[in-house]
């Protein structure tokens, strides 16, 4: 949709270098790896807009330095059962935070069947698709949701209230990447809308609603006067029902955990206090693992067989397209935002940490 001049760069060289970058922030050995690896696998699976790759630098910087984020943070386990936990962050990296979360959640699952755990006091962790992806790597159905910044109205209304509050879901596949489903629940993002803006492109009619409530394809129509910052409201997938889903996913993340919820969530720099949720199913509790296997392979085989309505396209899995691209990047390199490079540059300048960007 958008021509954007990029630099390509090998995987290694981003993660040795957001790395170091996080170490130079105070994160640990395993914190800045955990953090690298995330903000890099989204990078290879890299949209305009998205701004889930090494843009997150910029945000992780102020944090690190505000207090928003204490590396080191313990990861506590208020409450446990075989099945559940209840864990607060202590402001941890969301990333960091997630990532222990999702293997607990995994681990009471291998004992259990199911293992679900629900955090308070957290950070933006990135791209819920990727915790989804730990759970399915391996081998149980993964369910991660987190709620976020006030950008959707309630349908009908004018006033934001719930955030985009993403989901991913990992379901595994014998001797295939898993079926992954990494979605905001809304259409698009004030990252694209501002993408669109800066490259002069018209937008679809759904991806957000001006202060007034009204549909417009002009990204302008949705900046504010000094052009400094995005108005209105989110568009929610799915009209009401994206508004319902929503709602749910701060119960569960928000309310339930503890955490900031509706419009205090991610208001305070210094505090975002986010709440997150993940599940993890074990499939060898409901029947042997080669029979889940080839059941599954029998559902995606009819999945495939479904006739496109283009006679040149293909039917496409959720996550297919992202893999292919990431096997794509292996060779081609990770494409980053040429502007987004400069800004590195001077971050890590700023900081004496080498940037062989």
């Amino acid at each position: 949709m958008f021509d954007i001049d990029v630099n390509y760069y090998p995987r290694e060289t981003l993660i040795e270098f957001a790395v170091a970058y996080l170490q130079r922030l105070g994160a640990s050995t395993e914190e800045a790896a955990i953090v690298a690896d995330g903000i890099v696998t989204a990078a290879g699976r890299w949209h305009p807009g998205k701004g889930q790759g090494l843009e997150k630098l910029f945000r992780l910087t102020i944090q690190c330095e505000n207090g928003g984020i204490q590396p080191g943070a313990e990861f506590e386990v208020i409450n446990e059962t075989p099945a559940i936990a209840h864990v607060d962050g202590h402001k941890g990296f969301g990333y960091v935070v997630a990532d222990k979360a999702m293997h607990l959640a995994i681990g009471k699952a291998q004992n259990v069947g199911v293992g679900c755990v629900v955090v308070c006091h957290s950070n933006h962790f990135g791209q819920a698709g990727y915790h989804a992806e730990t759970a399915a790597k391996a081998g149980m159905i993964g369910l991660v949701m987190t709620n976020a910044a006030a950008e959707m109205a309630p349908w009908g209304a004018k006033k934001a209230v719930l955030g985009t509050n993403p989901w991913g879901i990992g379901i595994p596949r014998a001797d295939a990447p898993p079926i992954l489903l990494d979605m905001a629940l809304t259409t698009s993002g004030r990252g694209m809308v501002m993408w669109a803006h800066r490259e002069g492109q018209a937008i679809p009619d759904n991806w957000m609603l001006t202060t007034e409530g009204r549909r417009s394809t002009n990204p302008a129509d949705f900046f504010s006067a000094d052009e400094n910052a995005i108005v209105g409201t989110q568009y929610p997938i799915g009209e009401f029902k994206g508004y319902g889903l929503s709602l749910f996913t701060d119960v569960v993340t928000g309310v339930m955990s503890g955490a900031l919820f509706g419009m205090s969530c991610f208001t305070d720099i210094t505090n975002h206090d986010v709440g997150h949720f993940f599940l993890a199913i074990n499939p060898d509790m409901f029947m042997g693992r080669d029979q889940f296997n080839t059941r599954l392979a029998q559902l995606i085989a009819e999945i495939k067989q479904a006739e496109p309505i283009d006679p040149d396209g293909e039917i496409y899995l959720p996550g297919e397209l992202e893999f292919r691209t990431q096997a794509e990047r292996r060779t081609t390199g990770i494409p980053i935002d040429s502007a987004t490079v400069d800004k590195l540059r001077v971050l890590a300048a700023e900081r004496n940490v080498d940037c062989p960007l």
